[in-house]
């Protein structure tokens, strides 16, 4: 029965020991529903410019931080590529808003005839 635990704590030890990563849960937590909202914020910037343009500011301006305190924790060693797919995604919906904002607009063909 002794070297039955003395066997069962020298497995269990080195599990015991190390510190566990806590990556995955800001992964969880901060990572995908990032991803998961700018994909939309981008997609929102191609039918409604100005909104889009809003929401993607406000997802970059709260993304940032975290990205930077991420860094400086060492959470972004494993984990950043997801987060920077985020910004890159947030980024690149600010962009497509402000074109479609800056060029103009056509105007609609009336489907009557009439011109």
């Amino acid at each position: 029965m002794r070297h039955r635990q003395a066997a069962l704590g020298a497995i269990a030890w080195p599990r015991c020991v190390t510190r566990p990563t806590a990556s995955g849960l800001f992964v969880i937590l901060f990572g995908v529903p990032s991803l998961l909202l700018s994909v939309v914020f981008a997609a929102v910037s191609l039918k409604a410019p100005r909104g889009g343009a809003l929401l993607c500011t406000m997802l970059l301006a709260s993304i940032l931080p975290i990205v930077f305190w991420a860094g400086s924790a060492g959470y972004m060693d494993a984990r950043a590529p997801g987060s920077l797919l985020s910004l890159a995604i947030s980024a690149i919906g600010l962009l497509i808003a402000l074109v479609k904002l800056m060029l103009p607009g056509r105007k609609a063909v009336p489907a009557d005839g009439e011109k």
